[in-house]
């Protein structure tokens, strides 16, 4: 269902504990967040849970970074 470019790219953006995030939402043992991250063959409904969760979090990690990226803009950029 999913390319390896695909897999690895989705490896590449998650953030340090995107592994340990996309566990605790899903319920899916770290196992077979690996299998699926390194390319073996998992059920499907797993594999879409965890593209699915997984892209959540980097949307999340992108808007903080962000966020956090104004508010530092903000506070150097303000006079005093």
């Amino acid at each position: 269902m999913f390319t390896r470019e695909e897999i690895k790219g989705f490896k590449d953006e998650l953030p340090l504990k995107g592994i340990q995030m996309i566990k605790s939402r899903t319920g899916i043992s770290r196992p077979t967040i690996y299998k699926f991250l390194e390319g073996e063959e998992i059920r499907l409904h797993l594999a879409e849970k965890i593209w699915k969760e997984g892209w959540l979090i980097i949307q999340e990690m992108k808007e903080k970074r962000a966020e956090l990226k104004r508010h530092a803009e903000e506070v150097l950029n303000k006079e005093y």
